[in-house]
């Protein structure tokens, strides 16, 4: 049975990691395939992780008493692969086990690729503010998450107030820290 629309599919995951590892090794397809190739087993640790990254709330222990006859081991040591991983899922879909996050797409009617589309549209909104202060600064957006991060609201919420303030901040930060750019 396929999961709810509010959690990540196993598709969805995969390419989620599959571009973690491209920005990782941009330009190196084979090492992303070896990253990808290497991803399973997982440990009991990792597969909880997993599972919560997928929108769905259980802890190592919890995992550890759904393991079935069927799961692997290494002497003491449970060997999640992922279709171990799939089918604790879909049970906990069906107990209603989700995340703070996977219950706000529910209340919010959004889908996980929906709100995964705007989180994208938001983070490429944020960068392009900052990388405009980065180059009014003669600087670079760690430079300007640096010195505004305490200093300033979110930099979707910049006006051209906010703006000129993080440029000033901005060089006065890099000023500080003697690098030459």
């Amino acid at each position: 049975m396929p999961l709810s629309k509010y959690l990540s599919s196993r598709e969805q995951y995969d390419a989620h990691c599959r571009e973690q590892f491209e920005e990782a090794s941009p330009n190196d397809p084979v090492a992303v395939d070896r990253a990808m190739a290497r991803r399973y087993p997982k440990s009991t640790e990792q597969a909880a992780e997993e599972l919560k990254r997928r929108g769905l709330r259980i802890d190592v222990d919890q995992l550890s008493r759904r393991a079935t006859p069927g799961c692997r081991q290494v002497g003491r040591s449970l060997l999640w692969f992922a279709d171990d991983i799939d089918a604790v899922a879909e049970d906990l879909d069906q107990a209603n086990r989700l995340t703070y996050d996977a219950h706000y797409r529910r209340e919010q009617g959004l889908s996980y690729a929906e709100h995964t589309a705007i989180q994208k549209q938001v983070r490429a909104k944020r960068l392009a503010v900052m990388q405009r202060v980065a180059d009014a600064a003669g600087g670079t957006i760690p430079d300007v998450a640096d010195a505004c991060n305490r200093a300033m609201p979110d930099a979707l919420e910049w006006d051209e107030a906010a703006l000129a303030k993080a440029v000033t901040l901005s060089r006065e930060y890099i000023a500080s820290q003697g690098v030459a750019r």
